[in-house]
């Protein structure tokens, strides 16, 4: 499965290389406070897009044009303004180009190291079979209190069995503030995706319930608490391969990534 740019995401990458309303033939389409904007602007940018996958169509092209316009309209303001020079633009201008430069790298890349279909079916049945092992046949969700001392989290076991909240306390106390924003909530897991002795220990836990001491894990201490309990069956093909592609796509940028460091000779200091 060749993975693509959506059109619109195209078409801003590809728009940002182009001089805009400088140069070009064939009729004009447009014209920004004067400056021309011609067909062959338009024919370069739709033809990088069906290269890629895209379908030259009367849309596609009047998006395109609708995209320059805008573009034009905003580097005209932009340069009368000077705002790139002001404070850190010219340095988001040139992340923002060496962002692109990677993009187009990584592309380079995928071209001979795709994503196949095969690949993602594999992906899919690897998990399909993980799915059936006894261990992964219910899903867990977990509620945390982080803290940094086993006495502060003693306590709040405390506070939780006399009758506080343990949303509020999570809200309050908890050093995980993603988690704690949400009462505590991590969300649905399976046991081996927790650190252990995490893992086990939910196992044992009644819905409803916290975990009767505080336990260490990732430098700090943890009080656990057990929302729900639900049989896993996993989704069909259709509805995870998108998902999977992306995971995929993300492993082959690492690989990438790894393999160019391997063969870069990197110092760090004088």
């Amino acid at each position: 499965m060749k993975l693509f740019l959506s059109v619109t995401g195209l078409i801003l990458i590809s728009i940002g290389s182009v001089v805009f309303a400088q140069s070009g033939s064939g009729a004009v389409l447009a014209s920004v406070n004067g400056s021309k904007i011609y067909a062959s602007q338009v024919n370069e940018i739709v033809g990088i897009a069906v290269v890629d996958g895209a379908k030259d169509s009367p849309e596609l092209r009047q998006s395109i044009l609708n995209e320059i316009i805008i573009r034009e309209a905003v580097s005209q303001d932009v340069k009368k303004t000077g705002l790139l020079e002001k404070d850190s633009n010219a340095l988001k201008l040139r992340l923002a180009r060496s962002n692109t430069v990677f993009e187009i790298w990584f592309g380079q890349y995928l071209k001979t190291n795709p994503i196949t279909e095969s690949e993602i079916k594999a992906e899919y049945e690897r998990r399909l079979a993980l799915s059936k092992e006894p261990k992964n046949t219910k899903q867990y969700e977990v509620a945390q209190i982080t803290v940094t001392s086993e006495a502060e989290a003693e306590d709040l076991i405390k506070q939780i069995n006399n009758g506080a909240k343990f949303e509020t306390l999570a809200k309050e106390r908890s050093l995980d503030k993603a988690s704690g924003a949400q009462g505590g909530v991590v969300g649905w897991v399976f046991p081996y995706q927790l650190t252990p002795p995490i893992n086990d220990m939910i196992l044992m836990l009644a819905k409803g319930k916290v975990i009767p001491n505080p336990v260490k894990a990732n430098n700090a201490w943890n009080i656990i608490k057990l929302n729900d309990v639900r049989p896993f069956v996993l989704p069909d093909f259709d509805q995870l391969k998108n998902n999977i592609g992306q995971e995929l796509l993300q492993q082959r940028r690492n690989v990438a990534i790894n393999t160019l460091l391997k063969e870069s000779k990197v110092s760090k200091g004088n």
